[in-house]
């Protein structure tokens, strides 16, 4: 039993490493590659899409939960979402706002996330400014909504599971702007203030974001019952990506995309694409979620969607290879991880025998 279990781990793994073999010497895409921190990233992003704006949007330069859910209302405004230190705005940034011509911010989050004195700063400049903020981010989320609302009046949300890796949502961020859908966090204590928004606004749908089975239990068993037609929407990995979101929000040939890279399933910090949903939903330019290397699929779907440049966004996305797939973080841990079942299986039997 215990040779057969190895050989069948075995196999799936020369399945997997087998189907990874067709190797793409020579791409046809032009690379592009944006990076400094994150607020040079931010601004660099804003420059290639917003030449001039009555509006803007300030967010801490590491409240991407905060720049996710302002991303739908930014791009109702056609503003640019400016990254910021909390204490102060520095000169690069002042300056890009003058240039912009901008006559009202809208600061996201309370005063730990941008102080008085830059609000006090932007004020003196002869800017009206307002401030969104709530509690805590999902607070805060429904806060941004409810203006959202006074400028088009909204009929569905995404509800995204707040245990969900950010590719989830970073996949979706773009799509949630053209389509003005405001961006809720859920957790379990927040489940009333969550429903309590779905009534007020009589959200007729709920794309809820997220396949755990406790998250999937809550919102059929409490969103569902608001009367609200909920869409279970799954995880995506690092095999599948969002390659099928981006077909259809993006029919015929794509010639630009834009890069992001997360390791799937972590929270670790990605605060440098803060700005880009709003951007790519202006540019009508797809976001492609991506680990170290391209997989295969990704690879394929760039050749046959004639894609002309890639805009790679805060770090180098490899071309896909087998050695890429091989060395990849997330190939190394699925790796670990079989291994690990492996022992665990062999030294129960042991245990039994």
């Amino acid at each position: 039993m215990i040779k057969k279990t190895i050989s069948a781990v075995s196999l799936s793994l020369l399945i997997f490493t087998s189907s990874t073999l067709n190797i793409f010497a020579d791409s046809s895409y032009k690379k592009e590659l944006i990076e400094g921190n994150k607020r040079e990233i931010s601004m660099e992003l804003n420059k290639s899409a917003f030449k001039k704006a009555d509006e803007a949007i300030l967010i801490n330069k590491d409240s991407l939960v905060d720049g996710i859910s302002a991303t739908p209302l930014a791009y109702a405004k056609d503003a640019p979402i400016i990254t910021t230190e909390w204490k102060k705005i520095d000169k690069k940034t002042i300056d890009y706002i003058k240039d912009l011509g901008v006559k009202k911010i809208t600061i996201i989050g309370g005063l730990k996330a941008v102080s008085k004195t830059s609000e006090k700063k932007l004020t003196d400049m002869g800017i009206e400014v307002e401030r969104i903020s709530g509690k805590n981010r999902f607070e805060t989320a429904m806060e941004i909504a409810s203006e959202l609302n006074k400028i088009k009046n909204i009929s569905e949300v995404y509800l995204i599971n707040s245990r969900a890796g950010l590719e989830n949502v970073l996949a979706i961020y773009d799509k949630a702007a053209k389509q003005n859908i405001p961006i809720l966090w859920f957790n379990e204590e927040n489940i009333s203030n969550t429903k309590f928004f779905i009534r007020k606004y009589k959200i007729e749908k709920v794309h809820a974001v997220g396949d755990s089975e406790k998250f999937v239990y809550e919102v059929e068993n409490s969103i569902a019952k608001i009367k609200a037609d909920v869409e279970i929407v799954k995880d995506i990995n690092q095999f599948d990506t969002n390659i099928n979101t981006i077909k259809e929000s993006h029919k015929g040939d794509i010639k630009k995309l834009y890069t992001a890279k997360v390791e799937y399933g972590n929270r670790s910090d990605a605060s440098e694409y803060i700005s880009l949903g709003v951007v790519s939903a202006k540019q009508n330019i797809p976001i492609l979620i991506t680990s170290d290397s391209f997989s295969y699929s990704q690879e394929k779907f760039l050749e046959k969607s004639n894609v002309e440049n890639v805009i790679q966004v805060g770090h180098e996305v490899s071309e896909y290879s087998v050695f890429n797939t091989l060395m990849s973080k997330n190939f190394i841990s699925a790796m670990i991880l079989i291994v690990l079942l492996v022992i665990i299986v062999v030294r129960a039997f042991k245990y039994q025998s």
